[in-house]
């Protein structure tokens, strides 16, 4: 399946062409800065071509990777809930503008990578959008690693946002 990359913020004027057909488009979300511009953009997608909009957060099993960084076992239990209720309360502050579009809030725990394409896959997703941001190089390297893997084995197009796409009205929203 074609892949979408976009690395510069003057590629993207417009939501994809008026013939693309996407009816439901998954978003990864991992709650930084760059989260409410891609619900954004998903959002005005969502609107033009009646799409469902499956938000994800992926709560990895450790962190680095390593088994001595694993999650502590009361976190199992208090971390899915609460990012359940953000992301819901970030779908609020969406539906608070005029929208037409619908959403489902999906917490999954594991590797974000495969997460995300499992979840692609499970929701017969059309569209990925995902976004990029500026970070410090470690963690820049993966985040890079986590784009990098769905957009080479996503079951449908990838959209990756870059940096600074809405910058104008997420700062009105914040407000």
């Amino acid at each position: 399946m074609p892949s979408l990359l976009l690395s510069e913020p003057g590629q993207i004027d417009d939501l994809p062409p008026a013939g693309a057909n996407f009816p439901r488009v998954l978003v990864p979300v991992d709650f930084s800065v760059c989260t409410l511009e891609t619900l954004h953009y998903a959002r005005d997608l969502a609107e033009q071509r009646g799409a469902m909009v499956d938000v994800l957060h992926v709560i990895p099993e450790r962190l680095g990777g390593r088994a001595e960084n694993a999650l502590p076992p009361g976190w199992r239990h208090t971390m899915p809930e609460g990012a359940r209720q953000e992301l819901l309360r970030l779908i609020d502050r969406l539906r608070s503008e005029p929208s037409a579009a619908n959403y489902a809030v999906r917490v999954r725990e594991g590797c974000p990578h495969e997460v995300i394409l499992r979840e692609a896959g499970a929701t017969k997703a059309t569209l990925i959008i995902m976004s990029r941001r500026h970070r410090t190089w470690l963690s820049g390297w993966r985040r890079h690693r986590t784009v990098q893997r769905v957009l080479e084995n996503s079951p449908c197009p990838v959209l990756v946002l870059p940096r600074g796409r809405l910058a104008g009205r997420v700062t009105a929203m914040s407000r």
